[in-house]
């Protein structure tokens, strides 16, 4: 059956106006009709009764010259004007000129591979169909919908060429998606095309996307839903939306999800518990699924677990390491469709020891004494045993802390240090932009103003402390109160009633106000409702304050059983933060401190390191960048907190940073993907019409095989009118010609 033409427009309607040169001819036959004055004449009766008998026909044969090239000039103007007509069975409906938004999800759950291709790489495939099939005169914009969205091409462009290369060349990322803030950029890249190409004067956008519910159906605030909503209408206004699912049913999933250690730090011949956690998102029972442990890429173990359907399993290791230093482990699931989340990366820093410098404020010849000898024995409770005892402790007066590298320690606990001058305040500042961390114990001698001025940014400075010291309470027999066990400093609390911390008792402490908007926490608190520990981030370290002293001068809580694990918990929060630091989500930065790229933080050292550090960046995927590179605008150097930071890690597995001087020192850092998106669950067109854009006008297709079928067939009429037109004048010149000479030569 053949195709009907469903449209007919004009790409260039301006162009119409042309068609009064179409009475051209006819206005040069009238006018050399003038130009002729009849005489009669004798002679002429006898060749007039001839002419008469054959007027009718050379009457006609000079109608049909002129309707000739009368219709040759409509031809040239209705070429000029680009014609177009748009048949059923295709992708696109009538219109002008129209400017083609195409919004590829990025997103990793698009990696799932059905019959050996995956899902982008279908989006892909049909993006580069949508540009094939377009008529002349259309525009293109590109989107990858990846968290957060990339504008790959911005400004509509005419030349299908180098956009299909633009496609061709898109990457997954192992990111989700942000729909919301893909919908703004579209917004955005709309209001630019009408203000800079009037001529697009119709608009689509086309979503390629798997359509996976944890994208499509983003949780919210009341508000951000509001304004998503809002901008949808808007979009849907300026635009004919068409969402086109390429998602496979009943896909199934397993994901690592987690892959941990029991040790927040990790020496060396110390056995470390490992585990992996498996996930399923799907209806398939796995009995023996196999799991994998790779250390410093060599398998070191392998078990088989069982997941049931839509359920959580565990595999558990032990590890002794030997040597200190960055090592890699990797555990593996793999088996089925997504591949992307089958590995999970974990970087540990093994040390040798872990380091802590203690600062007394009033130092004391007896082991015990001062205030820091309770706080020593609970710190390395092994140390002197036959035991290695994990952590190295030193105990210095305050002047160590102009005095010593303290660059050398993981922590510095100070306890009951009467004040701090400007100097040793900078010298904090800078120890934690290297990324150590500082616990205070209070005391009688400590001058709270002086606190609060030098190291509470009352002095005009940055803030360090994370609360104001108000005031000391003396108030006899106040219990602890753990506030749920919900941080990780107390979390180990939970269900040990005879660890003692319900009944230990505080007489005196200093009275904490938190500031307002701070980033402070409070780990435990007092019966009274006052907080006691409080924990904060501070540049690339962590600062705990405790409101109590480390000795028995305040508390008997030294002598008590809940002391040396709560001290232990405490430093093992702060020194978490430098593997933290190291393994990191897709799509967060990597953050080196400046002292590891051949300098110190602070002052001209600082700039030394920004000046003369070269960095070498290896990516999951082989490639080596020189980084700052003049295309990676995310790398930068920060003089204010120094350190380097590398932003385009949006894929997954592991980042080795080589720097220098000197040479041959470098990094390792994990990029991990977040397991939210492994869940392939779909959004429903009931979803989309009742929950995310209820009430905005959209398309949906149902899937990739409808499409192909769709897209196949007889090619496209539209955009190709103005050629045809243009062969059928050129044919017609040839006619035009042959007749005027047929028939004049008839006429001689």
């Amino acid at each position: 059956m053949p195709l009907l033409p469903l449209a007919f427009g004009l790409a260039h309607l301006p162009m119409l106006g042309w068609l009064g040169a179409a009475a051209a001819p006819l206005l040069i036959h009238l006018l050399s009709r003038r130009r002729f004055r009849e005489t009669p004449w004798a002679a002429m009766e006898f060749l007039l009764a001839a002419v008469r008998r054959r007027a009718h026909r050379v009457r006609l044969q000079q109608w049909l010259l002129l309707a000739l090239r009368t219709l040759l000039i409509v031809l040239v103007v209705l070429a000029v004007a680009e014609p177009y007509s748009e048949r059923p069975g295709l992708l696109f409906v009538p219109g002008a000129a129209t400017h083609r938004v195409l919004v590829l999800d990025g997103s990793y759950s698009m990696a799932y591979k059905s019959a050996g291709t995956s899902r982008f790489e279908q989006a892909k495939e049909l993006a580069e169909r949508i540009v094939d099939q377009s008529p002349q005169g259309d525009a293109f914009t590109l989107v990858l919908m990846a968290a957060p969205p990339r504008v790959v091409v911005g400004t509509p462009t005419f030349d299908a060429g180098p956009l299909r290369e633009e496609i061709e060349n898109l990457d997954l990322v192992h990111t989700g998606a942000d729909l919301p803030a893909t919908v703004e950029a579209v917004e955005q890249i709309l209001q630019t095309a009408r203000r800079e190409t009037p001529r697009l004067q119709r608009h689509v956008v086309y979503f390629l996307t798997d359509l996976q519910r944890v994208t499509w159906a983003p949780e919210l605030s009341d508000a951000a839903m509001a304004d998503f909503r809002r901008r949808s209408e808007e979009l849907a206004q300026a635009a004919a939306l068409e969402v086109i699912d390429l998602a496979t049913p009943g896909a199934e999933n397993l994901a690592v999800t987690a892959l941990t250690a029991s040790e927040a730090a990790v020496t060396v011949d110390r056995s470390v518990e490992l585990e992996v956690r498996l996930q399923d998102f799907g209806q398939r029972q796995r009995p023996a699924q196999p799991v994998e442990l790779w250390i410093d890429g060599r398998r070191a173990a392998r078990q088989e677990v069982a997941v049931a359907a839509g359920g959580e399993a565990s595999a558990r290791f032990s590890y002794r390491f030997e040597t200190p230093g960055d090592h890699v482990l990797e555990a593996r699931a793999e088996g089925d469709a997504l591949e992307v989340d089958n590995h999970r990366w974990l970087v540990i820093p093994v040390r040798q020891a872990i380091r802590v410098l203690c600062v007394d404020g009033r130092p004391s010849g007896d082991p015990l004494g001062g205030t820091t000898g309770f706080l020593t024995t609970a710190l390395a409770p092994l140390a002197g045993r036959s035991d290695h005892s994990p952590v190295e402790v030193d105990v210095a007066a305050e002047s160590a802390l102009l005095e010593r590298d303290l660059g050398i320690y993981d922590c510095v606990f100070l306890s009951d240090v009467a004040r701090f001058t400007a100097s040793e305040a900078q010298a904090l500042f800078a120890y934690l932009a290297r990324g150590g961390s500082l616990v205070f114990f209070l005391g009688d001698q400590v001058l709270l103003e002086e606190y609060n001025r030098q190291l509470g940014g009352e002095g005009g400075g940055e803030r360090l402390l994370p609360a104001r010291l108000e005031r000391l309470v003396s108030e006899p027999q106040l219990g602890l109160d753990p506030l749920g066990y919900r941080h990780l400093m107390v979390a180990a609390f939970r269900g040990r009633s005879t660890s003692g911390l319900l009944n230990t008792i505080v007489s005196k402490h200093v009275k904490l106000e938190l500031p307002k908007d701070s980033a402070a926490n409070v780990a435990l608190a007092l019966t009274n409702g006052d907080p006691l520990v409080v924990e904060q981030p501070v540049r690339r370290g962590r600062v705990v304050l405790v409101a109590t002293s480390a000795d028995t001068s305040w508390t008997p809580m030294p002598v008590w059983f809940s002391y040396v694990p709560l001290v232990q918990e405490i430093l093992a929060w702060c020194v978490r933060g430098e593997a933290a630091a190291q393994n990191v989500d897709v799509g967060e930065p990597l953050v080196i401190p400046a002292a590891e790229l051949g300098g110190d933080a602070p002052g001209a050292t600082r700039d030394h390191a920004r000046r003369d550090a070269r960095v070498t960046l290896e990516r999951p995927d082989g490639q080596v960048r020189s980084v700052p590179a003049p295309r990676e605008a995310s790398s930068r150097m920060d003089a204010g907190q120094g350190v380097w930071t590398y932003g385009e890690t949006y894929r997954s597995g592991i980042y080795t940073a080589r720097f220098g001087p000197p040479p041959g020192h470098s990094r390792t850092l994990a990029v991990n993907v977040n397991p939210r998106e492994s869940d392939l669950a779909p959004a429903t067109v009931e979803d989309l019409q009742g929950e995310v854009w209820a009430g905005v006008p959209f398309t949906y297709q149902t899937s990739w095989q409808a499409l192909d079928i769709r897209a196949t067939g007889p090619a496209p009429s539209a955009g190709r009118l103005h050629v045809e037109l243009l062969y059928t004048l050129l044919a017609l010149l040839f006619v035009e010609s042959f007749l005027a000479w047929r028939l004049g030569y008839h006429q001689e």
